[in-house]
């Protein structure tokens, strides 16, 4: 079996890592190409969120090359506002990934419970987003490509992490620009869409969205159909709801504006 152990606390030297070095605990969820289990180091007594995924499912759907590249990014990042990985290791036919354990849920279910959040609450999860973008920007050149409530987990205690890296990319000296679309529609930057060459900057546009959804419980650009919504973004002015300063402050118009929604 291969293994490798990525960037962490922890060190394991050259101590190859396996399934059975940890306590297998309780299923908490389950991804597109496998189940996602809450597992306990058996050393350390250390909680992770151990995702399975079937390489022969991975294969089918064409997405193996996005895995790789998922994990390879992932052992370049260690940041406390992100899900980092911790550990990788594969069997015959599972590649097994162990993440932070978060507990809290994601954004998107919180959204669907308490249907919009206020603009003290938005605030410290979009600050908290923002640490970590500049973080992936600054110190690794990083682009999520998918910044969205669903990729966006609160622990325990209530903090917003960054997590899914599958379209995550990389810029570098020889390839400064990008142009391939990659990301959730309702969240793609014009710059992204239009396929004029974008940098990291396409983050700070989602994140926007992420906000403006998180303030009003609705996106601001809207469509029937892909190609309705992708005009939206592309030609439609940003609109505020008629009543905002009855919801939010001056202040918090003026830096979603700020972040280029118009």
């Amino acid at each position: 079996m291969g293994a490798v152990c990525c960037s962490s606390s922890i060190d394991f030297a050259n101590e190859d890592v396996q399934l059975n070095h940890f306590y297998l605990m309780r299923a908490i969820g389950k991804g597109a190409f496998g189940k996602v289990r809450i597992v306990r180091h058996k050393d350390t007594g250390q909680q992770y969120a151990l995702k399975y995924i079937s390489k022969e499912r991975a294969i089918e759907r064409k997405s193996a090359a996005n895995i790789i590249s998922e994990r390879n990014l992932l052992e370049r990042i260690d940041y406390p506002l992100i899900v980092n990985l911790r550990y990788a290791f594969q069997d015959d036919d599972t590649m097994f990934m162990a993440l932070d354990l978060m507990l809290g849920g994601d954004l998107r279910f919180l959204l669907e419970r308490v249907g919009k959040l206020s603009e003290l609450q938005t605030r410290h999860y979009i600050a908290q987003l923002g640490l970590s973008l500049n973080y992936l920007h600054k110190k690794r050149r990083i682009a999520h490509r998918d910044i969205k409530p669903d990729n966006i987990l609160l622990d325990e205690r209530g903090h917003a992490h960054l997590s899914d890296f599958n379209v995550a990319v990389v810029f570098t000296d020889r390839k400064p620009v990008r142009f391939s679309k990659a990301g959730t529609l309702a969240y793609m930057a014009p710059e992204l869409l239009g396929k004029q060459g974008y940098s990291t900057s396409v983050d700070w546009w989602s994140l926007g969205i992420v906000a403006y959804e998180l303030l009003f419980g609705k996106r601001p650009f809207k469509g029937r159909s892909n190609d309705q919504l992708m005009d939206a973004i592309l030609h439609e002015p940003l609109q505020f709801p008629e009543n905002v300063y009855q919801i939010v402050s001056e202040d918090c118009v003026n830096v979603l504006s700020g972040v280029k929604l118009i």
